[in-house]
């Protein structure tokens, strides 16, 4: 990326120096468009004492018009007092470029897709000028499948699009800003009532249909007739490529996020009141009817919200403006990227499901703790995508004497062929469902604790998060030949590897779960403990523990 210049005003070279400028130039020359750089090369007679450069980091979406009209600029001869203005644009991500502020290597004006989402910056570093673009976020789909939904007219619902069989695929919100804006319009159409585990729930089956970039999604839109999210101008620009498989704009009935491409002044290492002077210069510019119109034709909107004047059916948008949602609160934006990124992550889990007599237990509906539990686990194999790592363990003093444990399934991929021809998860399902005829017996709690914890860490996997997710009703039971609480414990903290953590997550079930020793169990691996206290909770809690694993034990 250009960064500062030092001096607008070099010492006059040498002879020899100026001879050999002049093949440096003519090749600057020959690669100048290629570098988005639009140069005041003719003074027209009227004198410079040098070129003054305003360098320009944009996003990639909005660079090329950007530079076009960099170019447009330059023929106006603009100045900043005896100095002829030079505006080089280059396509820079918000990621890229943001690490260079504050040095020399900063740009002079950052144009970034969204402030709203993008990397933090340090207070003081930037300063919004104007908007000088909008383009809202979309749901994008096959023309003739947009037709055969309504058209222009279909009701398209952010909550439906990500909870029914037809969900929406989106770019991954950790690299792409319009897959964050999914979430968050997403998160907003839910309301703010919603469950956490609800929220986790429909993330988990987004996290499942998510591609890398919004490329790809465009890319398979020509083969599937799956919808996605991208930007209103992105659609504009494919339909306008000769041969692509033509595509609809549908506009979400709760609204939508908007881009809006604020042009911000970025602060110089030293005061340089010219620069500073000749950026908020280009960005009146951007500003002007004619600018305006330029940003509008590549498939823009102005910041007011209007289209250009021939958009429409051929480009697949709405010229109409669709209403926006409020800008996302920064905390809102924090907690979902923390969520998604920890959904990312792959993963190597050991489930261990108490399967004490006291498990039998009828609650409130004629369920059996046992039953509840076995729901929320089926429920919860669900949400995982087929690679990941899983496996179970059921415990009571009577499962396998003298261990007080059995394992039902190994921990592996879940998509992993067995040697009878069935997937582990099919053989996960399989063991659920039989939790219930297994209930019988005391709670072994703090053997099996610690057995799973060294399990999973004598094969531990570098890359992936490892840990045991462990659910009982009641409190240790064991014969006195088995260890005592002070002893497990012991063993944790001695055990636990902060460089290759093995996370011990627990949940209480009920009234007579020992919470107490439960939180001591977790906090030792860095963790937490849960508490269903209501059994009906224990969907909601399980499916929580089963998401907050992979993050554990940072957040």
């Amino acid at each position: 990326m250009p960064g500062r210049h030092a001096s607008h005003r070099p010492a006059a070279p040498s002879p020899w120096l100026r001879r050999l400028g002049l093949s440096v130039m003519a090749v600057a020359l020959i690669g100048a468009a290629g570098l988005g750089v639009a140069s005041v090369l003719d003074d027209g007679g009227g004198g410079c004492d040098g070129p003054l450069p305003v360098t320009v980091a944009a996003d990639p979406t909005i660079a090329p018009v950007l530079t076009g009209l960099a170019q447009t600029y330059a023929d106006t001869d603009p100045r900043q007092g005896d100095q002829c203005v030079e505006v080089s644009v280059t396509a820079t991500s918000a990621a890229s470029a943001v690490p260079s502020f504050g040095t020399d290597q900063a740009p002079d004006l950052w144009i970034p897709k969204t402030r709203a989402l993008g990397p933090a910056v340090e207070e003081g570093l930037t300063e919004p000028l104007a908007n000088v673009a909008l383009s809202p976020l979309v749901v994008v789909m096959p023309q003739e499948a947009a037709a055969a939904a309504g058209g222009e007219e279909a009701q398209i619902s952010w909550s439906a699009l990500v909870q029914g069989e037809g969900q929406a695929v989106i770019a991954d919100p950790a690299a792409n800003e319009e897959g964050l804006a999914t979430l968050l319009a997403v998160r907003t159409a839910l309301g703010e009532q919603v469950e956490p585990d609800q929220l986790v729930e429909v993330m988990t089956r987004v996290s499942q249909a998510a591609v890398a970039t919004v490329d790809d999604a465009f890319a398979a839109a020509a083969e599937s007739p799956a919808a996605f999210t991208a930007t209103e101008q992105s659609v504009v620009a494919h339909n306008r490529n000769a041969g692509s498989t033509r595509l609809a704009a549908l506009y979400p009935a709760e609204g939508t996020f908007g881009f809006d491409y604020p042009a911000l002044a970025v602060s110089a290492v030293e005061d340089d009141d010219d620069a500073r002077a000749a950026a908020e210069a280009f960005v009146t510019y951007l500003g002007s009817d004619e600018a305006q119109e330029t940003i509008r034709r590549a498939g823009f909107r102005s910041p007011d919200g209007a289209a250009d004047s021939d958009a429409g059916v051929v480009d697949g948008i709405r010229p109409a403006m669709p209403e926006l949602l409020p800008a996302p609160d920064p905390e809102q934006v924090a907690e979902l990227s923390r969520q998604w990124a920890a959904l990312a992550l792959d993963m190597r889990m050991l489930a261990v499901i108490d399967v004490s007599g006291s498990m039998n237990e009828q609650v409130d509906g004629g369920a059996t703790r046992m039953e509840l539990t076995r729901d929320a686990a089926l429920e919860a194999l669900q949400l995982f995508p087929p690679d990941a790592s899983v496996g179970l363990w059921a415990f009571s003093i009577l499962q396998d004497p003298p261990n007080d444990y059995v394992q039902l399934v190994d921990v592996g991929p879940m998509d992993e062929e067995l040697e009878d021809g069935t997937t582990r998860g099919q053989a996960l399902v399989a063991a659920v469902e039989s939790l219930p005829d297994r209930a019988e017996g005391g709670t072994g709690l703090y053997d099996t604790a610690l057995a799973a914890f060294q399990s999973m860490r004598s094969s531990y996997q570098a890359g992936m998060v490892n840990s045991v997710v462990l659910l009982t009703d009641g409190r240790n039971e064991d014969d006195p030949d088995g260890i005592d609480l002070e002893t497990l414990l012991t063993q944790l903290t001695a055990q636990f590897d902060p460089a290759a953590p093995v996370p011990v997550i627990t949940i209480g079930m009920g009234p007579e779960a020992d919470m107490e020793a439960l939180q001591q169990i977790s906090a030792a691996t860095g963790t937490t403990a849960y508490h269903a206290e209501d059994p009906s909770d224990i969907q909601s809690v399980f499916i929580q523990a089963m998401i907050e694993r992979q993050c554990r034990p940072n957040c």
